[in-house]
């Protein structure tokens, strides 16, 4: 047994090492704010933290739409590129060029949209400078430390940096006033993160990310429009409910929403990572039986996660926010059904959907959610008008997801 253990370790040990940082990237993460969130709770307020809580959300739909889906394209030409230095520079090259397009893009439009939403006419610097943080995304791309198996770079460059920004959010966060101020400092470390990003991948990498030509841009965007559809629609039902509540509700339904989102998000990112770390590994070696076993093992820990969470979900939210907060128990309750719903759908799309070609199902699935999503949100504003209807919207679309796809599986005979 003791000698079974070590081959597994041994034959694996860069899949778990993968795993791990980038489990604990996510996990440091949300820890860093989720440890200072009742010092911003209580410095800026309900209604301070929500608007900069909703402006975030905002700008995230920005950055899921510069982003374009290239992700799980390029992470895997990396990973089955790892030592070809000129096909590595050409993917990093055309992703950044085609990237840069559509931040252009970006920028005209949000413009717009500062204009066309009221809730932007208050507080428009707050929303003008969080939106740099889009550029982060340009410089850093995490989708090559996956491809090379070493996300403890990444761990290690976003948390440096977030850490660096501590002092300043205890020094100078003083008051509700300065909500644009903590957007400032959020947005400097995350800048700085992907500048040092891009000259480690430059000089200690030693690879060239030159300006891509038409054609390459063009092929980069062809491998990425399957999931672009994916990622956005997906982030737009995640991020919409927050930008629902508050353009409907108001900025404290925000952060109560926000509080469980935050305590939801940490069993959600421990175990959803688990499907990208096994992704380079699995996409080479396309056992379906190896696959069959992490959806069914998936299914059981999704099902205990949520568990957990009706159980400790109590003292959680007290302990953050305290008693004016503890309504968001209940939202954090509803919202953990995504925690099974990213584990399996997720294990369905990336082990199955799309090893055997079956991209446009990864475009339909998130389809089907967005729009359960928003047909029961907005039915469920219209009977209730609070942000339990929003939650409970949220996790009936995560079981819609998980239906659809067990029955494309069964109908592709793919499982």
């Amino acid at each position: 047994m003791l000698s079974q253990l070590k081959a597994i370790i041994k034959n694996n040990g860069k899949v778990m090492e993968n795993y791990f940082f980038m489990t604990i990237l996510q996990i440091l993460n949300m820890c860093f704010y989720l440890l200072i969130y009742p010092f911003l709770i209580r410095t800026l307020g309900t209604e301070g933290y929500g608007l900069y809580a909703y402006s975030a959300s905002l700008v995230f739909l920005f950055i899921t739409f510069i982003n374009f889906g290239f992700d799980l394209p390029a992470a895997q030409q990396v990973a089955l590129h790892v030592n070809d230095k000129e096909h590595l520079e050409l993917v990093l090259s055309s992703v950044q060029t085609a990237k840069i397009y559509i931040e252009a893009i970006a920028i005209i439009a949000f413009a717009i949209l500062t204009f066309l939403n009221p809730i932007m006419h208050d507080a428009p610097l707050v929303f003008w400078i969080t939106f740099p943080q889009t550029v982060t995304f340009i410089l850093f791309p995490q989708w090559y430390y996956q491809g090379m198996q070493n996300m403890k770079v990444v761990t290690y460059i976003q948390f440096g940096f977030k850490l660096l920004s501590l002092p300043f959010i205890l020094l100078f966060i003083e008051s509700s006033q300065d909500v644009w101020l903590f957007a400032l400092i959020a947005t400097v470390a995350s800048l700085l993160g992907g500048v040092t990003s891009w000259l480690m991948i430059r000089y200690q990498d030693g690879l060239h990310i030159r300006w891509a030509t038409a054609s390459q841009v063009k092929e980069a965007y062809k491998d990425a429009i399957p999931f672009c559809g994916s990622n956005l629609i997906g982030v737009i039902k995640e991020q919409g409910m927050i930008i629902l509540a508050g353009s409907v509700l108001g900025m404290r339904d925000v952060a109560i929403y926000d509080l469980a989102n935050k305590i939801m998000l940490i069993p959600r990112t421990i175990l959803s990572r688990l499907n990208d770390a096994l992704y380079p590994k699995l996409i080479v070696k396309k056992d379906r039986s190896t696959n069959r076993k992490v959806l069914y093992s998936e299914v059981a820990i999704g099902l205990a996660a949520i568990a957990i969470i009706a159980l400790l979900g109590p003292l959680a939210v007290w302990v953050l926010g305290g008693s004016q907060m503890m309504a968001s128990y209940g939202v954090t309750v509803l919202l953990s059904v995504s925690i099974l719903s990213w584990l399996v759908v997720g294990a369905l799309l990336q082990f199955y959907f799309i090893p055997a070609g079956k991209n446009k199902y990864v475009f339909y699935n998130q389809l089907v959610a967005v729009i359960s999503c928003f047909i029961t949100a907005g039915i469920g504003l219209l009977l209730f008008h609070n942000v339990y209807a929003l939650a409970a919207a949220f996790a009936i679309s995560g079981l819609c997801e998980i239906i659809y796809c067990f029955i494309q599986v069964k109908r592709q005979q793919l499982l």
